[in-house]
């Protein structure tokens, strides 16, 4: 997935980038690019000495996307399919009459725990990287 953008900060080996709206973004409303027409900024790595001011061509691969999807995504869906789960194992042992809203809140909490899981690991400067853009040429 390839998408221009202009550098507007630099730090060490890495730059933030200020991704434009582009017409794959007409329609969508996954991101506040497509919501509100407002540019995207991201760190990418510089591997190729951009400069502030210039625009460039980031890119992330299709496999990386995808993990990230799923790590967001599918994790925290399946934490709260497994409280849900839970909760209605639990409820009858411990006599819960609220079956129902008992496995709900199950489900929500072990969704909560995920997001902090995931917040937690991917804070590392090593999945940082491995799930971060890179510039692949100055336009």
């Amino acid at each position: 997935m390839r998408e221009k953008a202009i550098v507007i900060g630099n730090k060490k080996n890495r730059v933030q980038v200020e991704i434009r709206r582009s017409t794959a973004c007409d329609g969508c409303k996954g991101c506040s690019v497509g919501r509100n027409g407002k540019p995207l900024r991201v760190w990418a790595k510089n591997s190729i000495g951009a400069r502030v001011g210039q625009t460039v061509e980031i890119e992330l691969s299709a496999a990386t996307f995808l993990s990230a999807t799923l790590i967001a995504y599918g994790i925290p869906l399946l934490a709260f399919l497994l409280g849900i789960f839970l909760g209605f194992k639990v409820s009858e042992p411990l006599n819960i009459s609220s079956v129902e809203p008992f496995s709900f809140f199950m489900g929500l909490i072990l969704m909560s725990f995920s997001f902090l899981i995931i917040y937690l690991f991917t804070g590392r400067e090593e999945i940082s990287e491995k799930y971060s853009s890179r510039i692949v040429r100055i336009i």
